[in-house]
């Protein structure tokens, strides 16, 4: 998958597992960009985990699972993408709907790259698979992805759940 910077790069379950153990040497063999030394924290750590058990149950969700967020020119990963699964998987239940989140490095924000990133995987779940209704969340106190969410064109529904205000949009 790739936007105009950007290649979003499919993390096959070899490097999940790689992540997981911490086991640096495997994943510099395995990717084929460089991921910062700081990766995984402890949050996206638990991300890994969750992620590779449902890989465990069900190997077909992994076009919808982790994405390393790979700027094309230094082929260095700024951060990560996901859908939460294929359609249903989502905050509200909807089955039609998949639900997206990203996570961009510190030093890498602030340049459009969440934006371009959720558009891509936006497009690609509507070319490749027909997906028309994408749902998003995000803390009341989180003014850049508030952002990201305001300039793609996602609406608020009024629901939170986890604490987290709940965003839509259909295409």
């Amino acid at each position: 998958m790739r936007s105009e910077r950007l290649d979003l790069v499919l993390m096959p379950i070899p490097l999940i597992d790689a992540f997981i153990a911490q086991d640096r040497a495997a994943v510099d063999r395995l990717a084929d960009y460089r991921v910062p030394a700081s990766f995984p924290t402890a949050g996206a750590l638990a991300l890994l985990r969750f992620r590779r058990e449902q890989l465990t149950h069900d190997p077909s969700r992994s076009p919808w699972l982790l994405r390393a967020i790979v700027l094309r020119d230094t082929r260095r990963m700024i951060g990560f993408v996901n859908f939460h699964g294929p359609p249903g998987s989502n905050d509200v239940g909807a089955p039609d709907a998949v639900e997206l989140g990203w996570t961009v490095f510190p030093n890498h924000r602030r340049r459009g790259y969440a934006t371009e990133t959720a558009r891509a995987l936006m497009n690609w779940a509507a070319t490749e698979r027909g997906i028309r209704r994408f749902i998003s969340s995000t803390t009341p106190d989180n003014a850049p992805s508030l952002r990201v969410h305001n300039k793609l064109g996602f609406a608020r529904t009024g629901q939170v759940v986890d604490g987290e205000i709940i965003f839509e949009l259909r295409r």
